[in-house]
């Protein structure tokens, strides 16, 4: 039976130094994992940050692209380059009208309208092209956040599945641990039986020898000597 004990003691240290080390390898992994979720995260902030200033630009933009032709006019007018530049525009034909004395006349009316309308499709594609950068940024941003996510997700599925492993790795080989254990002490018991029958075996024989060749033939020589050799 010593060596069924041995082997449960065995076994049950060999469990308990699975256990600690399993704890451990979850430990680091758990720490790496944060550690790469946090710097995932940092780089998520800063695609944010890209996405939301790129969605202004885009805003704008959709604003002098899409909708009516009114909807696109006060969309433009509505821009500060727009303003500006129409004001600096009126203002030199009212100087130059003025100093032609023509002012009240119907060609600077007829001239103001022109440089209104021309003014407006300038500024339309000068306002469009600048709009560009910010579309870009928008795509960049949206990009690098949707890579962001898969990256996550791909570390989280990386990570639990890592932990499985090594929970199941462990489990097995303590089921292994326990399964030697049972197999040693079937053999010690096997084995202590086997000893006690070959015992009972070897003490049967040594009767049944003493019997019939030792003591019974001590029996014949005495009741020879006694007896004149009858029995």
């Amino acid at each position: 039976m010593a060596s069924a004990r041995g082997a449960r003691v065995a076994a049950q240290w060999g469990t308990n130094l699975l256990q600690d080390n399993q704890a451990n390898v979850l430990g680091q992994l758990g720490q790496g994992y944060d550690a790469s979720q946090g710097y995932l995260g940092q780089a998520g902030d800063l695609y944010s940050g890209m996405t939301a200033q790129g969605q202004q630009g885009l805003d704008k933009y959709n604003a002098l692209t899409l909708g009516s032709g009114a909807d696109i006019q006060r969309a433009l007018e509505g821009s500060g380059g727009y303003e500006w530049n129409l004001g600096q525009g009126l203002q030199a034909l009212g100087r130059q009208a003025s100093a032609k004395g023509m002012l009240n006349s119907g060609n600077f009316d007829t001239d103001t309208l022109a440089f209104a309308q021309g003014l407006a499709g300038q500024q339309l594609g000068a306002e469009r092209a600048a709009l560009q950068p910010y579309l870009g940024m928008y795509q960049q941003g949206i990009g690098g956040q949707a890579g962001v996510l898969g990256s996550q997700a791909g570390l989280a599925t990386d990570y639990f599945g890592n932990r499985a492993s090594v929970m199941d790795n462990t489990t097995k080989s303590i089921v292994g641990l326990g399964t030697e254990a049972l197999k040693a002490g079937d053999q010690a018991k096997s084995q202590n039986q086997a000893n006690m029958i070959n015992g009972i075996t070897g003490g049967v024989k040594l009767l049944g020898s003493l019997a019939t060749g030792g003591l019974g033939s001590g029996f014949l020589n005495f009741g020879g000597a006694g007896g004149g050799g009858a029995i």
